[in-house]
């Protein structure tokens, strides 16, 4: 893949990488550059002219293979031109995800929103890949795979909150994200915090958690909670076309902003 550079090491060593590679930039390090010496245990990765975005690694036998993959070349005529864009419409078939006051199933807010966003990042320029594009049945492990693959620009899962029946359904409400990998945690604030100003919607708060769709290491990946089935007044507005395109065209300009202000 273009823009990916790999080192392999015994797994047995210990790895000792800077968290902070897009600082660690000067005129003499070469792109890409890995240094392993004969007596030491960690490996120093050194990258030139662009800053490591995302990360993936495999172990084959005793054997790591590490990939940094830069930020998409930009400067086209539109803004997300050079990005691929991957969402993941929570649920589906036999697992319709929460239920609203009316029995309507999270799965298919989940799609009817996935599917407006779609439209949106590619007006933009982006390429978008979708992991359902219909009422089908997806394993979380065979969603996750499909990230770990296609090695996105960002990966996002939609979904809807609940809460179990003895919750306090009226009282809570509110946009959350979720994220595990570090590179993940300032692409879940971003969107969070740009939906919950730019809809004036309530926040659930930004959370780290291991979930399958987000431990992908090939892409920042996150997964958004869109608001709760289960607050009766969210459902509402959960459900209307209208403040379904509303959120998405916010959300496709909130993943615009952020592409932008993380790649220049």
């Amino acid at each position: 893949v273009t823009g990916v550079q790999t080192c392999a090491l015994p797994i047995s060593w210990r790895m000792a990488l800077e968290t902070q590679l897009r600082d660690q930039r000067t005129e003499e390090e070469r792109l890409g550059q890995c240094l392993v010496g004969p007596h030491r245990d960690e490996v120093e990765m050194r990258l030139g002219a662009l800053p490591a975005r995302r990360y993936g690694s495999s172990g084959q036998q005793r054997t790591l293979v590490l990939a940094l993959k830069h930020p998409p070349q930009l400067g086209g005529e539109l803004p997300l031109q050079g990005t691929t864009i991957l969402l993941d419409p929570g649920h589906g078939g036999n697992e319709p995800g929460a239920t609203g006051p009316d029995s309507t199933p999270e799965k298919i807010l989940t799609l009817a929103v996935a599917t407006r966003l779609k439209a949106d990042l590619e007006a933009r320029g982006a390429t978008v890949v979708l992991t359902r594009t219909g009422d089908i049945s997806r394993r979380p492990g065979d969603r996750a795979d499909q990230i770990m693959d296609q090695s996105p620009t960002l990966a996002l899962s939609l979904h809807y909150n609940a809460l179990p029946d003895n919750g306090d359904a009226h009282h809570t409400a509110g946009i959350g994200a979720f994220w595990f990998q570090t590179q993940a945690h300032d692409l879940a604030r971003f969107l969070h915090d740009y939906l919950v100003r730019e809809l004036d919607r309530p926040s659930y708060g930004v959370y780290w958690n291991n979930l399958a769709l987000t431990r992908p290491t090939a892409a920042p990946a996150v997964l958004l909670e869109l608001g709760f089935m289960t607050n009766p007044v969210e459902f509402e507005w959960a459900r209307d076309s209208q403040a379904q395109a509303e959120l998405a065209e916010t959300l496709a300009a909130a993943i615009t902003a952020w592409v932008t202000q993380t790649t220049n």
